[in-house]
């Protein structure tokens, strides 16, 4: 009896582990689809906010961001709290504002380029300057915006789309 138990008992364990992994598994997709659910309403409403935490400069090497920089949304309304470092061609005494201000949208274009991915591009008006925001976001979350500036060299960040309610 002893015998039978001791080899039974592997056994028994291997298939509770991978019940659980299962489990786990099916957890994970789960959790997946809602954030996928939740970024594509996000993006079709036109609010949402992106946080960055890498910025990457044109000519500089690649910059980890510790501070909460963002980019944000909100139906016509532009919010960019994000850094800038680069050659500037024509701004205010002292540098201006650069890429920390709140504009109107003045035109946008959102396409789904795959089942995973959409490409927005977003115009927007400043005091100082016009931009264009290239935003390249995934199902996940993971986003990647481009910014081209009339008066800056061009910058590109990539972060994070909040997916939670505030």
């Amino acid at each position: 009896m002893k015998k039978l138990i001791l080899y039974l008992l592997p056994l028994v364990m291997l298939f509770v582990a991978c019940a659980t992994t299962e489990e786990a598994r099916q957890r994970k997709a789960v959790q997946r689809a809602l954030v996928a659910q939740r970024i594509d309403q996000q993006i079709k409403d036109m609010r949402f906010r992106i946080y960055v935490d890498m910025m990457h400069p044109t000519g500089y090497p690649v910059r980890h961001l510790t501070s909460n920089y963002y980019f944000e949304v909100k139906g016509d309304t532009v919010i960019s709290y994000l850094p800038y470092m680069g050659r500037a061609y024509n701004v205010p005494y002292g540098g201006g504002k650069a890429l920390n201000f709140e504009g109107k949208l003045l035109g946008s274009e959102v396409r789904k380029e795959r089942d995973d991915r959409y490409l927005m591009v977003l115009d927007v008006s400043s005091e100082e300057d016009q931009y264009r925001y290239v935003i390249d976001t995934f199902d996940n979350g993971s986003s990647t915006i481009y910014v081209y500036a009339r008066e800056r060299e061009s910058i590109s960040f990539s972060g994070k789309m909040e997916t939670e309610d505030k």
